[in-house]
């Protein structure tokens, strides 16, 4: 598996024997925002996917007649 290297001004990307293999000009490392998810609003998702599977069960097995 290769890896990002800092070579004097230039960032890059070696392989493990040793190839530069991608030139990462004007690299900037970015931060990432995280999102904590609420128990109330997780529950209500997941009721409403129950109800969803269930209102397309009962059509499905309603309409093969």
């Amino acid at each position: 598996m290769g890896k990002i290297v800092v070579d004097g001004d230039e960032t890059v990307y070696r392989q493990a024997d040793g190839e530069t293999t991608a030139w990462l000009t004007g690299f900037e490392e970015k931060m990432e925002l995280v999102h904590e998810s609420s128990p109330k609003f997780k529950r209500i998702f997941y009721l409403l996917v129950a109800l969803g599977i269930f209102y397309l069960s009962v059509v499905f097995i309603f309409n093969l007649n």
